[in-house]
């Protein structure tokens, strides 16, 4: 897979996910996104911004991107309760 970040060309094997806990840790939804990061980014550090947008649609809707780079897409159902 390539990686995330804009203008590398470093291989990718290190997922993006996601996850909503509850209070005794176990997860509502922990879904991994499409996108991926090399070696070199996965250590060194990254600035993330969320945002959350409330939907009724009973599945995790996640775009990950990077400056300059395209937007990486996947929807995921939530099955587990709250």
């Amino acid at each position: 897979m390539p990686c995330i970040i804009s203008g590398c060309t470093n291989p990718a094997d290190h997922n993006i996910g996601i996850r909503v806990r509850r209070p005794d840790t176990s997860a509502i939804w922990a879904p991994n996104t499409d996108a991926f990061l090399c070696d070199d980014h996965a250590t060194k550090g990254l600035r993330i911004t969320i945002v959350l947008t409330p939907t009724a649609s009973g599945e995790i809707e996640t775009d990950v991107s990077s400056p300059g780079g395209g937007v990486v897409s996947r929807t995921t159902p939530i099955i587990n309760p709250p």
